[in-house]
């Protein structure tokens, strides 16, 4: 198997990031090495990282391109995982979620988003969304930086995230997809679904409507005129 690279940014995640590195530490897929890069949590959230052996801890400055782009640069793997602090991960996921992308040998990827313990309006959002992406995989390649993954020489060859973009994630699929091989992968991440509990759910629906539109027209810098703070959270 590739060498594999998980890269975690992190803003005043306590409540979240040991969660995650639990399910990374107990993969049936071990990850070669775990980078999480903290752009000046002012809780626990550095503490915590800290007691997982196999963690590389770095520092960054927000917004949350800076810490993909450190982590990714830093990484060695051949392919590098970038992941959203609060996602949860099942067992097997990195198992087979890397062994289907080195079938297909994608040089960018995305799984499906799963909410969980959530509401069903919020579970059916993300079925269509899900969809919608399937569907569109080789024409219009999407995702989230929740989980995306990218070929290592591929992220090291590029310009990575944009910074100056709200939405940096959705750029770099389709700026790194460009030529290469994309592909949707039938793994699940689970998702947490703070953003709809924080800003209600007919809210941030409409606001994720109105970015779809423009992400694809390929207006991904309008995005950032949208009320919609990415890494910023009320109810930690």
């Amino acid at each position: 198997m590739s060498k594999l690279s998980v890269v975690v940014p992190s803003l005043n995640e306590e409540r979240y990031v040991g969660s995650l590195l639990s399910d990374l530490g107990a993969q049936t897929r071990i990850p070669d090495e775990v980078i999480v890069v903290d752009a000046g949590s002012t809780d626990d959230t550095v503490s915590i990282a800290r007691r997982f052996p196999f963690v590389t801890l770095l520092e960054a400055t927000p917004p949350v391109a800076n810490g993909r782009n450190v982590g990714g640069r830093s990484a060695d793997g051949d392919l590098i995982i970038f992941l959203d602090a609060d996602v949860r991960l099942p067992e097997a996921f990195l198992e087979r979620f890397v062994a289907e992308i080195e079938r297909r040998r994608l040089d960018v990827a995305c799984p499906l988003y799963r909410p969980h313990g959530s509401t069903l309006a919020v579970e059916a959002f993300h079925t269509f969304f899900n969809l919608t992406t399937r569907v569109l995989q080789s024409t219009l390649p999407s995702g989230a930086g929740i989980c995306v993954a990218v070929r290592g020489d591929v992220f090291r060859g590029s310009t990575g995230f944009d910074p100056s973009l709200k939405f940096d994630d959705i750029e770099l699929i389709r700026r790194l997809s460009k030529g290469r091989r994309f592909g949707i992968v039938e793994e699940k991440v689970l998702v947490s679904d703070r953003r709809y509990r924080e800003n209600g759910f007919t809210r941030t629906v409409a606001q994720y409507s109105l970015m779809a539109l423009f992400f694809a027209l390929g207006k991904y810098a309008w995005a950032n005129h949208i009320d919609y703070e990415v890494g910023v959270h009320e109810n930690r």
